[in-house]
């Protein structure tokens, strides 16, 4: 890191340079033997507040010569004591040098040792040569085991490249256009480039695509490349076919005085918090919606309950059970929203028994075929004669049974068929669902087990639901170690299969 001491630029102790860099350190801090005849800062400075005094007593002369004309009066005066300044200014910047030279002094001062800590200066002035020879020379005359030779600053150099290769970070050094000088491992595999490659004077923002594009783009370049010394952006790319998110942290690398200029990038893929961000967004909105509804009609019934003095008893009645279906669809739904949540966090618990399951496949059918009848559905089972046992939790098996049952007979149609097989594969015992309902897309077959997700089919949208049953039963199989795979095609039904391992091990051990 460069430092600065007053006015003068102190060169570091130990410098991540490259060669030409190097040698201009030699170049300054050697002796030189120039011959420039300049006069020295004393008599310069003399010189400077001559010249001021001299500007002051012409103005005073001016200034009597002419004493009614105050215009000219003031002129006279505000030049004077411009120049004035102009020659403290001159000064000032005559003895930065010895300012410079002074401040290094006192950090050595106290012990003797500390004279090696004392720094070369960067500068044309004889006085700076001077000062850089004279600290060469006392280096020179002490032991050769204490000096810091060229060949350590060399390793010193290598160790410190190798360190910033293998930090885990995405990063680029350019130049002030946008041409890559160095980049890391990690930002090569960002962009698909080969590692060890040379990418020196490839375009940054052409990889980012900001070259070109809409005008919030173009504009978003000009402020990367503007002279702001530390900007943060985010920005999306499309890299390999994905879309990715990043965020970009550029600053300025200010070096000393000689050395190429050039920015700093650091690019981090916050791709997945993203995704994250718009989860938990839409998972709030429609959890806020479900739990809206039931919540209106609360209101809304128990306020006309409350309004009518003279409502017949049949009516408030049907307001009742309005009002308690209500709440057990409220209560449902929250009982669902922390089931699932907690199978996600892996705090539930699983009361595990060794299980038959013909016996909870066919109870799932009975459940369902009350519904199945009234939409003139053919709900039927083909069954082996035995099954291995399974070990797990009897209640949220049966539940998720259910779910697959009943979410068939929802989604098929009247007069439609659901069918559901049992049987042995892979040991696993397997349990297929199937109807020749209006099917599900490819591109939402994945998604139909995730909370609250509702299908875009037009003859779904009519359905009631709150798009909990899939993936409560998803979570329910995988805390038994086993896994609900889904087939379907649009018009040509679905069929959802559940399995589970023989004797019921359980991923988490539980």
């Amino acid at each position: 890191m460069t430092e600065f001491a007053g006015d003068t630029i102190v060169s570091p102790s130990v410098a991540f340079e490259s060669d030409s860099a190097t040698e201009r350190i030699v170049e300054i801090a050697s002796p030189t033997k120039r011959s420039r005849r300049q006069p020295l800062i004393t008599t310069r400075i003399g010189i400077l507040f001559f010249v001021a005094s001299c500007c002051a007593l012409a103005g005073s002369i001016a200034s009597a010569s002419f004493p009614n004309d105050r215009a000219f009066v003031s002129m006279v005066w505000i030049g004077t004591v411009a120049a004035c300044a102009l020659c403290g200014l001159f000064s000032i910047r005559s003895v930065r040098t010895l300012r410079t030279i002074e401040s290094e002094l006192r950090q050595s001062l106290g012990a003797p040792a500390r004279w090696k800590t004392v720094r070369p200066l960067i500068g044309a002035d004889p006085i700076t040569e001077a000062w850089n020879e004279l600290l060469q020379e006392a280096a020179s005359a002490t032991d050769a085991d204490d000096s810091r030779s060229m060949a350590t600053l060399d390793q010193e150099a290598v160790t410190l490249a190798r360190a910033m290769r293998g930090l885990p970070t995405a990063w680029v050094i350019t130049d002030l256009d946008g041409r890559m000088r160095f980049i890391s491992p990690p930002a090569c595999g960002l962009f698909g480039l080969a590692d060890r490659a040379n990418h020196g004077g490839r375009d940054l923002l052409d990889l980012l695509s900001l070259r070109t594009g809409t005008d919030t783009e173009i504009a978003k370049r000009n402020r990367l490349l503007s002279n702001v010394r530390m900007i943060h952006e985010r920005h999306q790319v499309e890299i390999g076919g994905e879309r990715v998110h990043l965020r970009i942290s550029r600053s300025r690398l200010d070096g000393r005085v000689g050395d190429g200029e050039g920015m700093a990038w650091i690019l981090s893929d916050v791709t997945q918090q993203a995704l994250a961000t718009q989860s938990r967004d839409q998972f709030l909105m429609t959890a806020t919606h479900e739990l809206r509804t039931p919540l209106n009609n609360l209101q809304a019934y128990a306020e006309a309950l409350a309004a009518e003095e003279q409502l017949e008893v049949e009516r408030q009645k049907e307001f009742c059970n309005v009002i308690v279906s209500e709440s057990h669809r409220l209560g449902r739904l929250v009982d669902q929203l922390l089931t699932v949540g907690q199978m996600e966090a892996g705090s539930m618990v699983a009361n595990r028994h060794e299980l038959e399951i013909l016996p909870m496949v066919e109870y799932a059918t009975d459940q369902m075929r009350a519904q199945a009848e009234q939409k003139q559905q053919r709900l039927s089972t083909e069954l082996p004669p035995k099954l291995p046992t399974v070990f797990g939790d009897r209640d949220k098996l049966q539940a998720a049974l259910v779910n697959l049952v009943g979410n068939a007979v929802k989604y098929t149609p009247d007069h439609g068929e659901i069918i559901v097989r049992c049987g042995i594969h892979e040991g696993c015992v397997r349990i297929d669902v199937q109807d020749n309902g209006p099917g599900i897309d490819p591109d939402e077959q994945e998604k139909v087990f995730e909370k609250f997700y509702r299908g875009t089919n037009i003859a779904n949208s009519q359905m009631r639901g709150n798009g909990l049953g899939l993936a409560f039963t998803r979570e329910v199989v995988r805390m038994h170690g086993g896994e609900v795979e889904l087939k379907s095609q649009p018009d040509h039904g679905a069929t959802f299969t559940m399995r589970l391992p023989i004797g019921g091990q359980s991923r988490s051990g539980i």
